[in-house]
């Protein structure tokens, strides 16, 4: 009987210490990026070396493709706790937190390494504690990149856009963009762009190299125009209540094992040129806007700037100074 009873202890101790040893705290990692793209890649090669660091400890499991719902629910729910962590755009950040907006000040920057610096820097650390503010930590700068114009006609040069049936999307800069060239504009979601191209509602819009590739809106709308007048870049936030949940020795770990940014920005932006090499390559027509042309479509923005300041709200306006200084510390 003794020997039953312990015996029987003995078998439940063990099943415990086993539960425990497997019991990793899961981190859930919601993307928009479809599987196999370069986003989530970046994902799976912190999710291994988190996992490696911890031995096990953390089970970073990723959700590509919005199987967790769109970026704004998303946003909302990491702001909760409901979902640990995301890999969200520049718009919905910007959306959620206005400052942001303000390093898409369309034509600000003429150069993607004056951008880089900024975000290095004591601006983007501040940036940063901005997001942190809304009840996320944030872990890492991320890419969206360059917005570029594209139009069923060559819009290369500024006037040609005046009166120009085109798609503004629901965000300060692209109001600021279009209205200071005079364009015909319609306010439309991102999803119904497409079909509005192929019946005529509108016949140009603002988009990163990759997207206008992936979705197809060369077929209706062809040319190219690379004005990169305006970056976006996104970040890996996670919720603060799993933040929070996690030991001093297990933040530190998941910090130290995020990917290279530098490395993460290079795949991006390589990607983004490959693909329009491509489209450029199969006839679709990209143009290459001259220092002439692209300062012209400058001088018909920038003034427009202290309205698209003051439109995001009285901390950008407090801020602002400060983004023109960064800026000018970083070579522009």
């Amino acid at each position: 009987m003794k020997s039953t009873v312990i015996g029987t202890l003995c078998a439940a101790a063990i099943g415990l210490s086993g539960s425990l040893a497997s019991a990793a705290t899961t981190i859930k990692v919601a993307s928009i990026a479809p599987k196999g793209t370069a986003w989530i890649k970046q994902l799976e090669r912190w999710e291994k070396a988190v996992e490696e660091a911890t031995k096990g400890e953390i089970d970073i499991q990723i959700f590509p493709g919005g199987q967790l719902g769109n970026e704004f629910d998303v946003y909302k729910q990491v702001q909760r706790g409901r979902i640990d962590a995301a890999s969200l755009s520049g718009a919905v950040l910007a959306q959620n937190v206005p400052e942001l907006a303000l390093m898409s000040t369309p034509f600000l920057f003429n150069q993607v390494k004056t951008i880089d610096c900024i975000y290095d820097g004591p601006m983007g650390q501040k940036l940063a504690s901005l997001v942190e503010k809304k009840g996320m930590k944030h872990m890492q700068w991320g890419e969206t990149g360059w917005v570029y114009i594209y139009a069923k006609d060559n819009l290369s040069d500024v006037g040609e856009a005046k009166g120009y049936k085109t798609r503004v999307a629901p965000q300060p800069m692209s109001r600021t963009l279009w209205s200071s060239v005079g364009a015909n504009g319609v306010e439309i979601p991102y999803a119904e762009t497409p079909a509005a191209l192929q019946t005529g509602m509108v016949k140009a819009g603002e988009s990163a190299a990759i997207s206008f590739v992936a979705f197809g809106l060369g077929k209706v709308a062809p040319h190219f125009m690379k004005t990169a007048h305006m970056h976006q870049a996104g970040a890996l936030v996670l919720s603060e209540k799993k933040w929070k949940s996690l030991s001093k020795d297990l933040q530190k770990a998941v910090i130290d094992s995020l990917p290279s940014v530098a490395q993460n920005r290079a795949e991006l932006r390589g990607l983004s040129e490959y693909m329009l090499s491509e489209y450029k390559k199969k006839g679709g027509p990209v143009h290459e806007l001259t220092d002439a042309q692209r300062t012209a479509w400058k001088k018909s923005v920038e003034p427009g700037w202290p309205d698209f300041v003051k439109s995001l709200g009285a901390g950008s306006e407090a801020l602002w100074p400060d983004v023109l200084a960064a800026k000018k510390s970083c070579g522009e």
